[in-house]
C-alpha cells in the first residue's frame, strides 16, 4: 500500500513537471486582424508579454485554488500522522495507523475532515498569499537588497497570524473528525459550541500558532531564497542582461526541500497541537510539552515525524509551484475593455462612436445582420 501510495504520488509529481514545461504563449491579437503590419503586429506581441501586475484579490484566488488543491491530494496522509500524535496512536508506525484506521472506518476514513480543512485552508491560503505578495513588494521597495532574504521570514510570519483566524476553527473540526469524536461538521459544531463556548473552536489556538509561525516563516522564507539561489547558481557565468528566469522545475526543486526541512524541524510542535486539540488534561501549550516528554519520553515528541515530512514534502512540492503557475497564467490574461471600448474614464476613447461602427463595417462580421436591439 505505502509503494502504491508513493508510486502514485510520484506520478502526479511528474506530470505537474510535465505540464509545467509548456511555453507560455501570449495572444498578440486576433487571427483576422489582416491589416496590421508585421512590425506592428511585433510591437503589440511584446507589449502583451509583458506580466500585468496581479491584485490582492487574484493572488488570494491563487492562493486558495493552490492551498486547496495540495490539501485535497494528501489529506489521507495527515490523517495517519494525527492518529501517530494523539495518545490512541502512540507507538503506531505509518503502516500500523494506516492499517488501524482503515479497520475502524474504511478506506473512507482516511479523507475524515477533508471538508472542513479544504474551506478552511483554502480560506488561510488565501489571507495568507496575499498578505505575503503585498508585503514582499513593500520590502523588495522599502528594504535594502541586502536584508531582503532576512526580512521575507518576517513576512512569512505575518502572513500566517493573517490566515490563523480562519484556519484554527477548520485545523480543529478535521481533527476532531479524523479521531472520531465528532460524527460530522453539522453535529460538531453545536455541540463544540454549546460545550466550550466560541473560544472552544480556538482550542489549540496556541500550539497553531507556535508550531504555524516558525513553520511558515521557514516555508516561505526557505522557499523564495532557495529558488533564488538556484537560479543565481544557473546564472553564475551568464553575461549581464542575458540571465535565465527560473523555470517550474526549479520552482518544485526548492518547494520540495523546503517543505521536507520544515516539516521534520516542526514536528514536535506539530505533535503537541494536536495533543491539545484532540486529547484531555493538558492546561496550555507548555503544560502539554512537559507532560509529553515526561510520560513517554522526549522522542515522544517526534511521533508522526515521518509521516508529517511524507506530507509536508510532496504537498508543498505541489501547492507552492501550483501557486506560481496559476499565478502566471493569470497575469499572462489580457485586461479586456469593457462592452463599450472603454478602458478608463469617460475622456479615455474620444472615438468611442467609431468603436460602435467599425464591426458593422468590416466584410467578415457574418452574424453583423444578425444582432437585435
Amino acid at each position: 500500500m505505502k509503494t502504491s501510495f508513493f508510486h502514485i504520488l510520484s506520478l502526479i509529481l511528474v506530470g505537474l513537471v510535465l505540464l509545467s514545461t509548456q511555453t507560455q504563449n501570449v495572444h498578440a491579437g486576433r487571427a483576422n486582424a489582416s491589416s496590421k503590419s508585421k512590425a506592428s503586429l511585433k510591437a503589440a506581441a511584446a507589449a502583451a508579454a509583458e506580466p500585468r501586475e496581479l491584485s490582492s484579490a487574484q493572488m488570494a484566488a491563487a492562493g486558495a485554488f493552490a492551498t486547496a488543491f495540495g490539501v485535497t491530494i494528501m489529506h489521507p496522509v495527515d490523517t495517519i500522522k494525527t492518529l501517530q500524535q494523539s495518545n490512541e496512536g502512540i507507538g503506531l508506525n505509518m503502516i500500523a495507523a494506516t492499517n488501524k484506521i482503515m479497520k475502524d472506518g474504511g478506506v473512507g476514513a482516511l479523507y475524515s475532515g477533508l471538508g472542513p480543512y479544504v474551506t478552511s485552508d483554502g480560506f488561510a491560503g488565501a489571507f495568507k498569499f496575499a498578505t505575503y505578495e503585498v508585503l514582499k513588494k513593500w520590502i523588495k521597495e522599502t528594504i535594502p537588497e541586502e536584508h531582503y532574504g532576512k526580512a521575507l521570514y518576517v513576512a512569512a510570519a505575518a502572513a500566517f497570524l493573517a490566515s490563523s483566524v480562519v484556519l484554527v476553527p477548520g485545523e480543529l473540526l478535521k481533527q476532531r473528525l479524523q479521531m472520531g469524536q465528532i460524527s460530522s461538521v453539522r453535529q460538531g459544531i453545536p455541540k463544540i459550541f454549546k460545550s466550550e463556548g466560541i473560544l472552544g473552536f480556538y482550542a489549540g489556538y496556541s500550539g497553531v500558532c507556535l508550531r504555524d509561525i516558525p513553520y511558515t516563516m521557514l516555508e516561505l522564507g526557505i522557499y523564495d531564497n532557495l529558488k533564488q539561489s538556484i537560479i543565481n547558481f544557473k546564472n553564475r557565468n551568464a553575461v549581464k542582461g542575458e540571465e535565465r528566469p527560473g523555470g517550474q522545475l526549479d520552482e518544485l526543486l526548492a518547494a520540495a526541500i523546503s517543505g521536507g526541512i520544515t516539516g521534520f524541524l516542526t514536528s514536535p510542535l506539530d505533535n503537541i497541537k494536536t495533543k491539545l486539540m484532540v486529547d484531555a488534561g493538558y492546561n496550555g501549550f507548555f503544560d502539554c510539552l512537559f507532560k509529553t516528554a515526561k510520560t513517554n519520553g522526549v522522542p515522544s515528541l517526534f511521533a508522526g515525524s515521518a509521516a508529517r515530512v511524507a506530507w509536508l514534502m510532496p504537498f508543498t512540492a505541489i501547492y507552492l509551484p501550483v501557486y506560481e503557475i496559476v499565478k502566471r497564467k493569470m497575469a499572462e490574461v489580457p485586461v479586456m475593455p469593457g462592452p463599450l471600448g472603454v478602458k478608463g474614464g469617460h475622456m479615455k476613447n474620444r472615438n468611442m462612436g467609431r468603436a460602435f461602427r467599425r464591426p458593422m463595417q468590416q466584410p467578415y462580421t457574418r452574424y453583423s445582420g444578425s444582432v437585435c436591439f
